[in-house]
């Protein structure tokens, strides 16, 4: 009897003691993860500068074996930019951190995407932007090199020597308008030799909103140079010199305007200014958030959109304008007005029923109905010209359908300086 007791107080001794162990083991278990969790907030609220846990370095041979997680730093002595892939949460927390302690001031930007399944992948550092000098650069690099990471080193000395071309060429923010720039083939001889400039470049993110398949619908865009040279200004201006009603004459004719919001915003002709100030040897780039748009294409533009909406419409076989078109023909004399800015052509156009030279002749005696109108209701007459297209432009081509024959019947508008 006394043997069973013996053994029931070893067995809830035993029982006890597990228990005890547990709680302890949990509550170790609570802390580490809370630990970790909190590393940031910690070393903010300590006001400690806490440097980044070191990852264990990459050989050179694996480097070359390995498939590399990149991670994208756009770095200025105002600001950090990060994106790409990380493999890790610790490695996103710990680069957050080294930019911070870099950039102290500054507002950090990231943009990661976590890789699974990568943990031993090689990480590869790509830095572009700017340093004041080579002791910055240095400071860069080592913070970043630090973390145990492969380093391409873009960064280039602030006020080196490139031209404004060649650092849009280098700003991963504009690498988009770049594109622009090429696509339009306006980097060669775009800029007078010679001249100093300001550009006023557009973000990435202003230049994917940009719908250029809708501008093309309703201006006749065979390059867009004009809108391009709309964001270059001869002289160099920089952000101090950005005074509230300043007019600043661009390299396609017409002028920005300069605006100060109340709350300290710059902006010019509706682009707000993000950043500024980045020089090159020939001038200085402002980067703003809207891709600016010439008067004379909203013009066009606009002009289209009526006559796309509302055809222009005729007896048919003749140039007499129907009634139901002149209130529209009144609204457009209106836009004219109001927007002096920029010569007109008029353009007519038919299908291809009939001769060549018949649709010809029709076409031009069309658009020149539509100029005397217009002329009769105050649009002055020096700044239009009617020209008759016939059926050399057609815009549905071939024409299959009635509806096809429609579409090429058509009034449109040019507008230009």
């Amino acid at each position: 009897m006394r043997s069973n007791r013996v053994r029931v107080l070893l067995i809830f001794s035993f029982g006890v003691l597990a228990a005890i162990t547990g709680l302890l083991a949990w509550q170790n278990y609570e802390e580490t993860a809370a630990s970790d969790a909190s590393f940031l907030d910690r070393q903010s609220s300590e006001g400690e500068s806490v440097d980044p846990i070191p990852l264990v370095p990459v050989e050179e041979e694996n480097f070359a074996q390995n498939a590399p997680v990149v991670v994208n730093i756009f770095y200025t002595p105002e600001s950090v930019v990060l994106g790409g892939t990380v493999n890790s949460e610790p490695l996103a927390e710990a680069l957050l951190l080294a930019s911070k302690q870099l950039v102290p001031e500054a507002d950090i930007v990231d943009d990661f995407v976590l890789l699974p399944g990568a943990e031993i992948a090689v990480v590869q550092l790509v830095i572009s932007g700017e340093v004041i000098d080579e002791e910055e650069r240095s400071r860069v690099l080592t913070k970043y090199l630090s973390l145990g990471v492969n380093i391409e080193d873009q960064l280039i000395i602030r006020g080196s020597d490139r031209t404004v071309l060649e650092v849009i060429r280098d700003t991963p923010e504009l690498s988009q308008v770049f594109d622009f720039f090429e696509a339009a083939g306006a980097l060669e001889d775009f800029l007078p030799q010679g001249q100093k400039f300001t550009i006023f470049a557009p973000s990435n993110s202003a230049v994917e909103a940009l719908d250029i398949a809708a501008l093309q619908e309703f201006a006749e865009l065979v390059q867009l140079n004009e809108i391009l040279q709309f964001h270059v200004v001869a002289n160099v201006f920089d952000f101090e010199d950005l005074g509230e009603g300043m007019r600043l004459e661009t390299l396609q004719g017409e002028a920005l305007s300069v605006a100060k919001s109340e709350d300290g915003f710059t902006s010019v002709s509706g682009g707000t200014v993000i950043d500024s100030d980045i020089e090159g040897i020939d001038g200085v780039i402002h980067i703003i958030d809207t891709v600016l748009i010439p008067g004379t294409i909203q013009t066009e533009i606009e002009l289209n959109q009526i006559v796309f909406f509302d055809p222009i419409l005729f007896a048919v076989g003749s140039p007499y304008l129907a009634d139901s078109s002149k209130p529209i023909l009144e609204e457009i004399a209106a836009i004219l007005i109001n927007n002096p800015n920029g010569n007109l052509e008029i353009q007519g156009h038919t299908d291809t029923d009939g001769g060549e030279e018949v649709n010809l002749t029709l076409s031009q005696d069309r658009a020149d109905t539509v100029k005397e109108f217009l002329v009769s209701q105050g649009v002055e007459p020096e700044r239009m010209l009617a020209v008759g297209y016939g059926e050399t432009r057609l815009k549905i081509d071939p024409e299959e359908t009635a509806e096809d024959r429609e579409r090429n019947r058509r009034i449109e508008f040019r507008v230009s300086r």
